[in-house]
């Protein structure tokens, strides 16, 4: 169940890569069809998960497997994305499987995103402020939702993360 918790967090920097332009105030659905690539993911504190001494703040250059992570906005309010799934083991080395999410989104004037993915057989809905531009989206994961998707981080490189903005790419 951790996993796909997870998932949706993973989902979420995806959702919440937003961007908003200040001529674009009025975001529609309209405005955020199409796909995305995940192209930044930049934790507040710089972390060594490849463990080679180096330690970034950008976690794309520190694990491949989040630059798997893309989402479809259809027109009709679904959406599907491939999310990470990011655990740790018993050395710290960290692993990604991943996974699609399938749910359904709506989005208003104030480019809040209301998003319902299927998770474990139910539902789980999200409100995930956006940022957008007509080629990104952006959005940031706050410590509280990190503590509510991944369980025990805490002693993990993951664990002095308090937040993360994610930015997708439209393609």
């Amino acid at each position: 169940m951790m996993k796909k918790y997870i998932g949706l967090l993973a989902l979420l920097f995806i959702v919440a890569s937003c961007e908003k332009d200040a001529s674009n105030t009025n975001t529609t659905m309209s405005t955020i069809t199409g796909n995305y690539v995940l192209t930044s993911l930049v934790a507040d504190t710089a972390v060594d998960f490849d463990q080679d001494g180096v330690s970034q703040t950008q976690l794309l250059n520190e694990a491949t497997c989040f630059s798997n992570m893309d989402i479809s906005f259809m027109a009709n309010g679904d959406f599907t994305a491939t999310v990470a799934e990011p655990e740790f083991d018993a050395m710290n080395v960290l692993s990604c499987p991943t996974s699609v999410q399938t749910g359904t989104y709506t989005i208003d004037a104030s480019n809040l995103l209301m998003v319902t993915a299927n998770v474990n057989g139910g539902t789980v809905t999200e409100n995930i402020q956006l940022t957008v531009t007509p080629t990104t989206i952006e959005f940031t994961v706050s410590d509280a939702d990190l503590n509510r998707y991944i369980n025990g981080r805490a002693g993990t490189p993951a664990g002095n993360i308090t937040s993360l903005v994610a930015v997708y790419t439209r393609i």
